[in-house]
């Protein structure tokens, strides 16, 4: 298996991916950044980044360069929401989805990794790397998956001896059962896959069950719920003091607006409708990093003028004792 490889913007462009002219506003700056990048300059690629997006908070391929220089600062949050917030604004481009694989598989999250490579695929079902990526990370998956049978049941050899197999297909590495994957780095060319006979499929053994949630995560993940059904009776109610309260100071809003002009769109598009109707349906809650919570859910929204029905995605922080919202998107 190769080290996981991280994709070059540029790559899309010559793939002949269509993009608007926004996505180009200053390519100069993307290219300059990159050139300090690769010269060892990152925090000042970062800071030429950050002044032009500034003023250009579109330019795809700006942001795009901003994330690498992340990477090379080992800012991996803050890369990971560069990379995110990419795909959401320009879900075209697979570049994003690849380089947001690579830091979760650093991550050891697998999962993860594996839905944005997929998506990936699906945006452009011929990028070479993503399937490549994909096969490392499906490769790092049944390793820990035999990893943690041989763990379980010593006596299990077939699941040693295919734990062997797919250690064999990382020369260079040696990937073991559950540790996450090496740090991304361009890839060298792949090496060609082992074939093996498969070994006997060992007789079904009980699965242990699995570990419930803490009793102070499942009161967490119900507090931060509790706090979105507030937002939304909030919203209902045109409560727009109340509404905007329920943002951390920290929230940026999404596309690049300041917080001043988004408060402003939503007071006038709160308190102008004569009636509004907002309904929490199915919310999940998940944990996040530091504390975070995220709550994923349907929002159906009804007004005597409009109505949708979009999947909604907050992200929340407990702030004195309270939840604030600190990220708010759709899917």
């Amino acid at each position: 298996m190769e080290r996981f490889r991280y994709a070059a913007l540029a790559a899309v462009i010559a793939a002949g991916v269509a993009l608007s002219p926004a996505v180009h506003a200053d390519a100069s700056v993307a290219q300059q950044a990159q050139a300090l990048i690769d010269s060892g300059h990152a925090s000042d690629a970062l800071s030429k980044l950050d002044d032009h997006l500034a003023k250009n908070p579109q330019d795809a391929e700006a942001r795009f360069t901003k994330g690498v220089a992340l990477v090379k600062l080992n800012r991996s949050k803050d890369a990971i929401r560069v990379f995110a917030d990419l795909t959401r604004d320009y879900p075209q481009l697979p570049e994003p989805y690849n380089n947001l694989a690579v830091l979760y598989a650093a991550q050891g999250d697998y999962d993860k990794a594996r839905d944005a490579l997929q998506a990936a695929i699906a945006k452009h079902p011929s990028y070479a790397t993503a399937h490549e990526n994909l096969g490392d990370i499906y490769a790092a998956l049944a390793a820990a998956a035999y990893g943690k049978a041989a763990s379980l049941d010593p006596d299990d050899q077939a699941a040693r001896r295919k734990l062997a197999v797919i250690n064999q297909l990382d020369t260079d590495l040696g990937l073991p059962a559950a540790a996450p994957p090496p740090a991304a780095s361009v890839a060298a060319t792949p090496a060609a896959p082992v074939v093996t006979a498969a070994a006997p499929v060992a007789a079904a053994k009980p699965a242990p069950a699995e570990a419930p949630k803490s009793s102070e995560g499942a009161a967490r993940d119900a507090a931060a719920i509790a706090q979105v059904q507030a937002w939304a009776q909030a919203w209902a109610s045109q409560d727009v003091d109340a509404y905007l309260a329920m943002y951390a100071p920290e929230f940026k809003p999404e596309g690049g607006v300041s917080r001043d002009t988004w408060a402003a769109q939503r007071r006038d598009r709160i308190s102008t409708p004569k009636k509004i109707s907002v309904r929490v349906i199915d919310p999940k809650a998940s944990d996040i990093e530091d504390g975070a919570v995220r709550v994923s859910f349907n929002q159906a929204y009804t007004s005597d003028a409009y109505s949708d029905n979009v999947n909604k995605v907050l992200e929340l922080v407990p702030v004195d004792g309270s939840w604030k919202i600190v990220r708010e998107y759709t899917r």
